[in-house]
């Protein structure tokens, strides 16, 4: 495998993009993400049951495993919207199927922003022609920055893999910085590839990914209304065919994964007044479950996230959260370290000295390590701080 510095959605072969402003915010709004062939496709969403209308169609669209593009808009959830909101959806959809020449099965649409508002459906429907128009390999990074919202920078990534011999390459986009809890993704992300890949293997290959990155992060403990992760496949790199298992489907979701896995830490890194990131990893649990519910418990703590924030020594707020997360582990055995300097074990302090702690604890990116003593299963996640400025933020945010 190979990273791909500067790539972009547009990378793999075949794919094009184009962003502009359609009047919803003052900048880049809208983005279109399209392959010059249909392409076998997947998603996962979120499990929030009130969804916008965009998610409920692309459930539907991608039924048939194939579509050609996506639309997406940032400004405007389009949630909480009602019947209005899904014929505004669908007409958007049915316009840029129009434009395309496309059927209305073969486009996926999403949206991002403030929930509660009609989409400004117009707007978006008069920009379509100048969007298709505009439509180019060069413009990857531009279709990024027109899906944020909060976000402070545009994430993507992109990575290349051989398969008997042919360059597979996939490229990918996303946008997140608040609502970051995970139940499937939590974020919007695009993915393009040109594997030549079957539509179960794909659907396969994403669901492992998403879990073994979106699915590891958490920065509010809040989940979205629109959270989509879609892939699309076009089998331009003309690879001997990846079917659902075999080394070439191990090699192909290891490099989704790793995409997935850059993006999912950038959204951490990008999370709304967060000044440092928190690795947790959980070890010595009884079981998978136990092991991811004590690693949230820690994660999703209010003390523990503003403990870090302001490089308290106030260690004491980890086993707190752990004893209140109601699984399984002795405090004889349970073992606790900051930065790898334990703070808690055999129901003592570590003895680490306060200055070195709070020293430990300014470093950029922190990490907690506890053990459970209770069995041989482990979990690992990413986390934030939370500060004033996530406050500040969130009360302006309309």
């Amino acid at each position: 495998m190979k990273e791909i510095k500067y790539g972009t959605i547009t990378t793999p072969l075949g794919f094009r993009a184009n962003a502009l402003c359609c009047g919803i915010k003052k900048k880049k709004d809208l983005a279109l993400i399209y392959s010059v062939i249909c392409a076998n496709a997947a998603g996962v969403f979120t499990t929030n049951r009130m969804r916008a209308a965009c998610v409920d169609i692309d459930l539907l669209n991608l039924r048939r495993g194939r579509a050609q593009a996506i639309i997406v808009n940032s400004g405007n959830a389009n949630c909480c919207t009602g019947q209005k909101g899904k014929k505004d959806a669908w007409r958007v959809v049915s316009a840029l199927a129009k434009q395309l020449e496309l059927e209305k099965e073969e486009i996926l649409v999403a949206s991002t922003g403030v929930i509660g508002k009609f989409l400004p459906v117009d707007k978006i429907v008069r920009s379509i022609p100048d969007l298709v128009d505009g439509l180019d390999f060069n413009k990857g990074k531009e279709a990024a920055t027109a899906i944020m919202t909060t976000d402070t920078f545009s994430k993507q990534a992109a990575m290349e893999i051989n398969i008997a011999g042919k360059k597979v390459q996939i490229g990918a986009m996303a946008k997140g910085a608040v609502m970051i809890r995970p139940d499937m993704a939590t974020m919007l992300c695009f993915i393009t590839t040109d594997a030549n890949i079957t539509s179960t293997a794909l659907k396969l290959a994403l669901k492992e990914a998403v879990d073994g990155s979106f699915n590891r992060i958490s920065v509010d403990a809040q989940m979205s209304t629109n959270d989509s992760v879609i892939i699309l496949a076009n089998a331009l790199a003309r690879n001997p065919l990846i079917c659902k298992q075999g080394r070439n489907l191990r090699l192909f979701t290891c490099a989704l994964t790793f995409v997935c896995q850059k993006l999912a830490r950038m959204i951490v890194e990008d999370a709304e007044g967060a000044t440092k990131v928190i690795r947790i990893l959980v070890a010595g649990a009884r079981s998978n479950k136990e092991a991811k519910q004590a690693a949230y418990a820690v994660a999703d703590s209010l003390l523990v996230k503003t403990m870090i924030a302001g490089a308290n020594p106030n260690w004491g707020r980890i086993p707190a959260a752990l004893g209140a997360a109601k699984v399984d582990f002795a405090a004889e055995k349970l073992k606790i370290a900051l930065q790898k300097q334990v703070v808690y074990r055999n129901s003592a302090p570590g003895g680490i000295k306060r200055e070195k702690l709070i020293k430990l604890l300014k470093k950029k990116e922190v990490e907690i390590d506890i053990n459970l003593g209770s069995g041989k299963h482990e979990y690992s996640l990413l986390s934030c701080d939370l500060t004033c400025e996530y406050v500040r933020i969130n009360t302006a945010y309309n």
